[in-house]
């Protein structure tokens, strides 16, 4: 069943700016925010500058703490993939930007989008990541690390997408914080889908971990042979339920847009990871879940 939730925004209406070359594109909401909820994905709609023809912004969360992925599309968005890689960064000042955005066209219609994935608004941490913790730390850090998301979704009012060029187009989200909250609860309905209870996993304090790198499940052979004929490359996510023994009890493919066979192989061969199971801070070992993310590249 797929719920469909929707949220105002109180920020003040201002029409696009004309602007020049090197001026900034400023680019007012036409509609409120949209949450669309599934199983398998939270997305954040919204549409921005011209309500004939505008400019949309997709903000998508798999799962709880699990990054986020932003498409923007359409509108005012003028770029070709062959002219290189788009960025984005939240505004005023949070200090994350994220570069490497891929351009592509739309199925309908043909326009520009822009994609990003891995997007946080988190900042960049400065402890090693491979670091290890005692479980009283390990909590602690996740809590101060929610915390200081929210005030940084609080504090964001715009986000700023810079094409190939050096064009820029800024959208005036307005606030984060309330949209925010929504995904997360969003995503605490998700978990309870997939037959995992929010109440456990809110205190997981030491996350599933592989016992070896997953991408050493993968060989050459695991290629599609459609995708090698025509050049074709995937990043494809994938959810797995991993079982208090550390055995993966399901893999969900969470990339809609793959191509022929990516998906099918990635979780033919995730499903035979094994992994040190998540586990509360008295040591008990819990089912959870885990997002990861394969990338074929053709060299």
């Amino acid at each position: 069943m797929r719920l469909f939730l929707s949220l105002c925004s109180a920020a003040a209406l201002v029409f696009a700016s004309t602007a020049s070359a090197r001026e900034p594109l400023v680019l007012a909401p036409v509609k409120p925010w949209n949450l669309h909820y599934s199983e398998n994905s939270c997305q954040l709609f919204r549409s921005f500058g011209d309500p004939v023809n505008p400019t949309n912004m997709v903000l998508e969360s798999l799962g709880p703490d699990s990054g986020m992925t932003m498409m923007v599309f359409g509108g005012a968005l003028t770029s070709k993939s062959a002219q290189g890689t788009g960025k984005v960064s939240f505004l005023p000042g949070t200090g994350r930007s994220f570069d490497g955005g891929k351009i592509s066209a739309t199925t309908k219609g043909r326009q520009t989008a822009i994609y990003w994935s891995g997007v946080t608004l988190l900042p960049v941490s400065e402890e090693d990541p491979k670091e290890v913790v005692d479980r009283a730390r390990q909590r602690a850090r996740q809590s101060a690390d929610r915390e200081v998301e929210k005030r940084m979704a609080a504090s964001v009012t715009a986000v700023q997408v810079t094409e190939p060029r050096e064009r820029v187009v800024v959208l005036q989200t307005g606030s984060l914080g309330k949209v925010m909250e929504m995904v997360r609860q969003c995503n605490r309905e998700q978990m309870a889908g997939w037959g995992l209870d929010p109440a456990v996993q809110d205190k997981i304090v030491l996350g599933a971990r592989a016992t070896r790198n997953l991408a050493s499940l993968f060989t050459d052979k695991d290629y599609p042979t459609e995708a090698i004929r025509s050049g074709e490359m995937s990043v494809v996510a994938a959810r797995l339920i991993v079982g208090a023994d550390g055995k993966v009890s399901r893999c969900t493919p969470l990339t809609p847009f793959s191509g022929e066979g990516f998906k099918e192989v990635v979780c033919a061969r995730l499903s035979k990871a094994v992994f040190e199971p998540a586990e509360l801070a008295d040591g008990t070992r819990v089912p959870s879940f885990t997002i990861t993310r394969i990338d074929f590249r053709i060299p």
